[in-house]
Protein backbone atom coordinates (compact mmCIF):
# COMPACT_ATOMS: atom_id res chain seq x y z
CA UNK A 1 0.00 0.00 0.00
CA UNK A 2 2.82 2.42 0.86
CA UNK A 3 4.49 1.62 -2.46
CA UNK A 4 1.24 2.23 -4.33
CA UNK A 5 0.64 5.55 -2.53
CA UNK A 6 4.17 6.71 -3.36
CA UNK A 7 3.92 5.77 -7.05
CA UNK A 8 0.45 7.27 -7.40
CA UNK A 9 1.49 10.52 -5.67
CA UNK A 10 -1.47 10.17 -3.32
CA UNK A 11 -0.20 12.87 -0.92
CA UNK A 12 0.11 15.29 -3.86
CA UNK A 13 -3.43 14.42 -4.99
CA UNK A 14 -4.76 15.12 -1.49
CA UNK A 15 -2.91 18.44 -1.35
CA UNK A 16 -4.19 19.29 -4.83
CA UNK A 17 -7.78 18.66 -3.74
CA UNK A 18 -7.32 20.76 -0.60
CA UNK A 19 -5.73 23.63 -2.54
CA UNK A 20 -8.46 23.42 -5.16
CA UNK A 21 -11.19 23.60 -2.54
CA UNK A 22 -9.56 26.30 -0.45
CA UNK A 23 -8.73 28.59 -3.37
CA UNK A 24 -12.07 27.97 -5.02
CA UNK A 25 -13.98 28.96 -1.90
CA UNK A 26 -11.74 31.91 -1.09
CA UNK A 27 -11.48 33.29 -4.62
CA UNK A 28 -14.87 32.39 -6.07
CA UNK A 29 -15.21 35.89 -7.53
CA UNK A 30 -11.79 35.88 -9.25
CA UNK A 31 -11.99 35.54 -13.02
CA UNK A 32 -9.58 35.01 -15.91
CA UNK A 33 -10.33 36.99 -19.10
CA UNK A 34 -10.49 34.63 -22.10
CA UNK A 35 -10.84 35.84 -25.71
CA UNK A 36 -14.04 34.66 -27.38
CA UNK A 37 -13.52 33.43 -30.95
CA UNK A 38 -17.03 34.29 -32.16
CA UNK A 39 -17.87 37.94 -31.57
CA UNK A 40 -14.39 39.20 -30.74
CA UNK A 41 -15.21 39.78 -27.06
CA UNK A 42 -13.72 38.41 -23.88
CA UNK A 43 -15.32 36.18 -21.28
CA UNK A 44 -14.43 36.30 -17.60
CA UNK A 45 -13.82 32.64 -16.82
CA UNK A 46 -14.35 31.98 -13.09
CA UNK A 47 -11.24 30.66 -11.38
CA UNK A 48 -13.17 27.78 -9.74
CA UNK A 49 -13.83 26.45 -13.26
CA UNK A 50 -10.08 26.06 -13.80
CA UNK A 51 -8.88 24.83 -10.40
CA UNK A 52 -10.24 21.23 -10.59
CA UNK A 53 -7.86 20.61 -13.50
CA UNK A 54 -4.99 20.43 -10.97
CA UNK A 55 -6.07 17.34 -8.97
CA UNK A 56 -7.26 15.60 -12.15
CA UNK A 57 -3.83 16.02 -13.78
CA UNK A 58 -2.13 14.85 -10.58
CA UNK A 59 -4.24 11.70 -10.60
CA UNK A 60 -3.42 11.03 -14.25
CA UNK A 61 0.30 11.61 -13.84
CA UNK A 62 0.43 9.48 -10.70
CA UNK A 63 -1.08 6.56 -12.58
CA UNK A 64 1.18 7.15 -15.58
CA UNK A 65 4.25 6.74 -13.34
CA UNK A 66 3.36 3.10 -12.80
CA UNK A 67 5.14 0.24 -14.55
CA UNK A 68 2.14 -1.45 -16.15
CA UNK A 69 3.97 -4.61 -17.14
CA UNK A 70 4.71 -5.30 -13.48
CA UNK A 71 1.33 -4.27 -12.15
CA UNK A 72 -0.51 -6.52 -14.60
CA UNK A 73 1.06 -9.58 -12.96
CA UNK A 74 0.95 -8.22 -9.41
CA UNK A 75 -1.01 -10.04 -6.72
CA UNK A 76 -2.48 -6.79 -5.41
CA UNK A 77 -5.44 -5.39 -7.33
CA UNK A 78 -3.85 -2.00 -7.99
CA UNK A 79 -6.50 -1.21 -10.61
CA UNK A 80 -9.14 -1.40 -7.91
CA UNK A 81 -7.04 0.81 -5.67
CA UNK A 82 -6.82 3.39 -8.45
CA UNK A 83 -10.58 3.28 -8.93
CA UNK A 84 -11.11 3.56 -5.18
CA UNK A 85 -8.83 6.60 -5.01
CA UNK A 86 -10.75 8.38 -7.76
CA UNK A 87 -14.14 7.41 -6.32
CA UNK A 88 -13.07 8.66 -2.90
CA UNK A 89 -11.85 11.96 -4.34
CA UNK A 90 -15.18 12.51 -6.13
CA UNK A 91 -17.16 11.52 -3.03
CA UNK A 92 -15.15 13.84 -0.77
CA UNK A 93 -15.58 16.77 -3.14
CA UNK A 94 -19.32 16.10 -3.35
CA UNK A 95 -19.58 15.84 0.44
CA UNK A 96 -17.65 19.09 0.87
CA UNK A 97 -20.01 20.76 -1.59
CA UNK A 98 -23.04 19.50 0.30
CA UNK A 99 -21.65 20.67 3.64
CA UNK A 100 -20.67 24.08 2.25
CA UNK A 101 -24.11 24.56 0.71
CA UNK A 102 -25.87 23.53 3.90
CA UNK A 103 -23.71 25.96 5.86
CA UNK A 104 -24.59 28.81 3.51
CA UNK A 105 -21.09 28.94 2.05
CA UNK A 106 -22.26 29.80 -1.45
CA UNK A 107 -22.26 27.74 -4.60
CA UNK A 108 -18.53 27.70 -5.41
CA UNK A 109 -18.07 24.30 -3.77
CA UNK A 110 -20.89 22.85 -5.88
CA UNK A 111 -19.24 24.10 -9.07
CA UNK A 112 -15.87 22.72 -7.93
CA UNK A 113 -17.32 19.28 -7.22
CA UNK A 114 -19.25 19.18 -10.48
CA UNK A 115 -16.30 20.31 -12.57
CA UNK A 116 -13.88 17.95 -10.83
CA UNK A 117 -16.16 14.98 -11.54
CA UNK A 118 -16.73 16.02 -15.15
CA UNK A 119 -13.06 16.78 -15.82
CA UNK A 120 -12.02 13.45 -14.32
CA UNK A 121 -14.47 11.52 -16.47
CA UNK A 122 -13.41 13.44 -19.57
CA UNK A 123 -9.74 12.80 -18.78
CA UNK A 124 -10.32 9.07 -18.31
CA UNK A 125 -12.07 8.88 -21.68
CA UNK A 126 -9.24 10.68 -23.46
CA UNK A 127 -6.63 8.62 -21.61
CA UNK A 128 -8.25 5.40 -22.76
CA UNK A 129 -8.37 6.57 -26.37
CA UNK A 130 -5.12 8.53 -26.69
CA UNK A 131 -2.96 8.10 -23.59
CA UNK A 132 -2.34 9.96 -20.34
CA UNK A 133 -0.24 12.79 -21.75
CA UNK A 134 -2.86 13.86 -24.27
CA UNK A 135 -5.53 13.42 -21.60
CA UNK A 136 -3.72 15.83 -19.29
CA UNK A 137 -3.36 18.37 -22.08
CA UNK A 138 -6.98 17.99 -23.16
CA UNK A 139 -8.44 18.44 -19.68
CA UNK A 140 -6.19 21.46 -19.06
CA UNK A 141 -7.46 23.09 -22.25
CA UNK A 142 -11.13 22.15 -21.80
CA UNK A 143 -12.35 25.08 -19.65
CA UNK A 144 -10.53 27.60 -21.85
CA UNK A 145 -11.90 25.97 -25.02
CA UNK A 146 -15.40 26.18 -23.59
CA UNK A 147 -14.91 29.89 -22.91
CA UNK A 148 -13.43 30.58 -26.35
CA UNK A 149 -15.74 28.47 -28.50
CA UNK A 150 -18.80 27.72 -26.37
CA UNK A 151 -20.34 31.18 -25.98
CA UNK A 152 -23.12 32.81 -27.99
CA UNK A 153 -23.85 36.43 -27.07
CA UNK A 154 -21.78 35.84 -23.93
CA UNK A 155 -24.00 32.95 -22.87
CA UNK A 156 -22.63 29.39 -22.72
CA UNK A 157 -23.92 26.81 -25.14
CA UNK A 158 -25.41 23.56 -23.89
CA UNK A 159 -22.18 21.62 -24.41
CA UNK A 160 -20.03 24.18 -22.51
CA UNK A 161 -21.15 22.76 -19.19
CA UNK A 162 -18.23 24.07 -17.05
CA UNK A 163 -19.48 27.62 -17.70
CA UNK A 164 -23.03 26.98 -16.55
CA UNK A 165 -24.32 28.05 -13.16
CA UNK A 166 -23.65 25.56 -10.33
CA UNK A 167 -27.40 24.98 -10.07
CA UNK A 168 -27.69 23.92 -13.73
CA UNK A 169 -29.25 20.47 -13.97
CA UNK A 170 -28.07 20.10 -17.58
CA UNK A 171 -24.46 20.82 -16.66
CA UNK A 172 -24.63 18.48 -13.69
CA UNK A 173 -26.06 15.70 -15.85
CA UNK A 174 -23.31 16.15 -18.45
CA UNK A 175 -20.58 16.04 -15.80
CA UNK A 176 -22.13 12.91 -14.29
CA UNK A 177 -22.40 11.28 -17.72
CA UNK A 178 -18.73 12.00 -18.40
CA UNK A 179 -17.76 10.56 -15.02
CA UNK A 180 -19.74 7.37 -15.62
CA UNK A 181 -18.33 6.99 -19.14
CA UNK A 182 -14.81 7.53 -17.83
CA UNK A 183 -15.38 4.99 -15.06
CA UNK A 184 -16.52 2.42 -17.62
CA UNK A 185 -13.14 2.66 -19.37
CA UNK A 186 -11.49 1.36 -16.20
CA UNK A 187 -13.20 -1.98 -16.78
CA UNK A 188 -12.34 -2.21 -20.49
CA UNK A 189 -9.31 -4.06 -21.90
CA UNK A 190 -6.37 -1.63 -21.99
CA UNK A 191 -5.30 0.02 -25.22
CA UNK A 192 -1.53 0.17 -25.62
CA UNK A 193 -0.11 3.67 -26.10
CA UNK A 194 3.39 5.00 -26.61
CA UNK A 195 4.65 7.23 -23.81
CA UNK A 196 4.11 10.14 -26.17
CA UNK A 197 0.38 9.47 -26.14
CA UNK A 198 -0.18 7.84 -29.55
CA UNK A 199 -1.62 4.38 -30.04
CA UNK A 200 0.55 1.47 -31.15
Amino acid sequence: MIWWMRVRCVPAVVVGLLVCGALGMAADSVTVPIPVVVGGLTFDLPLPSVLPVLPVCLILQGQERARRELEEVAVRAVGRWDAALMATAVAVSALAAAVASAAGGGTAAVALARDFAGYLGFALLIRYLAGAYLASAAVAVLPFACASFGLTHNRPGVWAWPLHEPSSVTAGAQALLLLVAGAVTLALPPVRHHRGGGAD
